[in-house]
């Protein structure tokens, strides 16, 4: 429960055991009571927090800032001028006492640094991805204005039929913007490979072999929709689709095969065509709960109807 009690602050629980914590603090004062410990405990790091990865040597220079204040003697305040009142003492800690204060309640709580680092970077390096995942949804919507509502639309064969095609067809329109990356940022940021679409279609028919490998590079962590199939034919997806269709996630961990590598395996960022990111626990984050990483065929194929959603990797195709 210490352990869920910081996740659960840090918003880094799966949905099932974050409604199992808020229903023991329903029932429980002593874990409302606890719980309370924790985040003021945890408010100071918010001030100092750094990018998703910690800094090398974070611990130490911590705690070579807490000796920095330690015993510090603030200055006397100058007396009053005649006839007014002396100012009311301050109950507010300063930023260092404040910071002293959140170690030893850690440290006295029994939770261990490590572990709430461990959670910090954790949840920051979803966040990060989630931001990453609205940069590129600009680049894509800015692809709908001028295209008739059209997103990239993966082709059923030939060199645009892989789902990493996207990356160069907005690179090409200039749509993809310096600062987006195609690796999942928890993983490290990755700026797309400046290959042009014309370079993918001569490599097609130079190599496919390494064509395959290219493509699956182009769209790095992530993969894209790859569109459906109904009676009247193949189909990419279009804005007025609805907003709640997947279009990007995080690609899924094919050696595992439950939830994308990019997260440790506790689940993905999704990017619906609405222009929101919600992290799933599972892959079952699709229009009525379907899977986002096979068909109803349980096929990395397109998906059979429009309200089959596939999401694949940067070299896989629409048809065999």
């Amino acid at each position: 429960m210490e352990e869920n009690l910081v996740g659960y602050l840090l918003k880094a629980l799966d949905d099932d055991t974050h409604r199992q914590v808020e229903a023991c603090l329903r029932e429980s004062p002593e874990l409302r009571a606890r719980l309370e410990l924790l985040r003021r405990a945890l408010a100071p790091l918010a001030v100092d927090r750094q990018a998703p990865e910690p800094r090398p040597g974070l611990v130490l220079s911590t705690l070579a800032r807490v000796a920095e204040y330690r015993c510090r003697k603030l200055p006397d305040a100058p007396p009053p001028p005649r006839g007014q009142s002396a100012p009311l003492a301050r109950s507010w800690m300063r930023r260092a006492d404040a910071l002293v204060a959140a170690l030893l309640l850690v440290v006295l709580g029994g939770i261990g640094l490590s572990f709430v680092l461990h959670l910090w970077r954790d949840y920051y390096g979803r966040t990060a991805c989630q931001e990453n995942l609205l940069r590129l949804w600009m680049g894509l919507q800015r692809y709908c204005d001028v295209h008739d509502g059209n997103f990239p639309k993966v082709e059923e064969k030939g060199p645009h039929g892989v789902a990493g095609i996207f990356v160069p067809v907005l690179g090409d329109n200039g749509m993809l913007g310096a600062d987006v990356s195609v690796g999942c940022p928890a993983q490290g940021r990755q700026p797309p490979h400046h290959r042009s679409v014309r370079e993918m279609e001569e490599l097609y028919a130079r190599d496919p072999v390494a064509f395959r490998m290219e493509a699956r590079r182009l769209a790095g962590g992530y993969a894209y929709t790859l569109g459906y199939v109904d009676a009247s034919g193949y189909h990419g997806l279009r804005r007025d689709l609805g907003d709640h269709f997947p279009i990007v996630a995080d690609r899924l961990d094919f050696l595992t095969q439950t939830n994308s590598a990019n997260h440790g395996g506790r689940g993905q960022n999704v990017l619906y065509i609405g222009g929101h990111v919600a992290w799933r626990t599972n892959r079952f984050a699709g229009i009525n709960g379907d899977d986002i990483f096979v068909n109803r065929d349980n096929q990395l194929l397109a998906g059979k109807g429009r309200e089959d959603t596939v999401l694949g990797p940067g070299d896989a195709s629409p048809t065999k």
